[in-house]
């Protein structure tokens, strides 16, 4: 017998968990307990789930910059799944004539416009302090006068990393760690030094090419980490 099932057939001893509420048009909702994840986050206003990694030249925004970014987008009403991704060229370079800050402008006016429809953004060491990603984006929307950032309370925030950490036991809660403890299919794909300085000193192509491939892969896998989590624990309601 699943929890499910058991809850089902003790329902009066479990009033108040397992309560109906009624929407707008006096329809029953169903109790959150027993509810699908499609429809707990519909009941949360979720309705696309934007899971983003970006790739960068140092973990320091004001010494560092983006080279690329990715977003694996979830429509949680069709279940449809789309990639959106941006990179660095030679053409950035070349238009930010000597001044280093400027070379991912660009990229990072196309990410703000990108995450701009997204109700739920999900990434890996992502939010908070020390974590990477989100502060990252942040601080560089600062230096470059890019704006656009979504505001407190605008968007929700969610960290695999945080979930794994909570929910897991492993010897570490690595995105490449939790792919293979649960067999979840995409490997990542390592990136030599020499990629990484030919893509943020000379905007190699192959280098820069390789690098989004690498980008890409990293959000297929945290969007298969996050389908495993987000089962066990509950939607994020960090906005900051």
């Amino acid at each position: 017998m699943t929890r499910k099932q058991f809850l089902l057939e003790n329902s009066k001893k479990y009033k108040k968990l397992l309560k109906i509420r009624y929407d707008a048009d006096g329809n029953p909702i169903t109790p959150y307990p027993l509810m699908t994840m499609r429809e707990k986050y519909l009941a949360q206003e979720i309705y696309k789930i934007g899971v983003l990694d970006i790739e960068t030249t140092g973990l320091g925004a004001d010494f560092g910059r983006m080279l690329s970014w990715a977003i694996l987008v979830r429509d949680v009403v069709t279940g449809e799944e789309t990639i959106r991704s941006g990179v660095v060229n030679e053409s950035d370079h070349r238009k930010a004539k000597g001044d280093a800050d400027l070379i991912d402008k660009r990229i990072t006016e196309e990410l703000i416009e990108a995450i701009s429809d997204l109700d739920y953004l999900v990434g890996h060491w992502f939010i908070g302090k020390r974590r990477h990603d989100i502060p990252f984006i942040r601080s560089r929307c600062a230096i470059n006068k890019v704006h656009g950032f979504p505001k407190h309370k605008m968007v929700r925030y969610a960290d695999t990393q945080r979930f794994s950490s909570q929910l897991h036991r492993l010897r570490n809660n690595g995105l490449g760690t939790i792919a293979d403890a649960y067999d979840l299919a995409i490997h990542k794909t390592p990136v030599t030094t020499k990629d990484w300085k030919n893509a943020q000193q000379f905007a190699n192509r192959k280098a820069l090419r390789y690098i989004l491939h690498h980008n890409i892969l990293d959000v297929q896998i945290t969007s298969k980490v996050l389908k495993h989590l987000e089962q066990y624990i509950g939607i994020s309601s960090i906005f900051a």
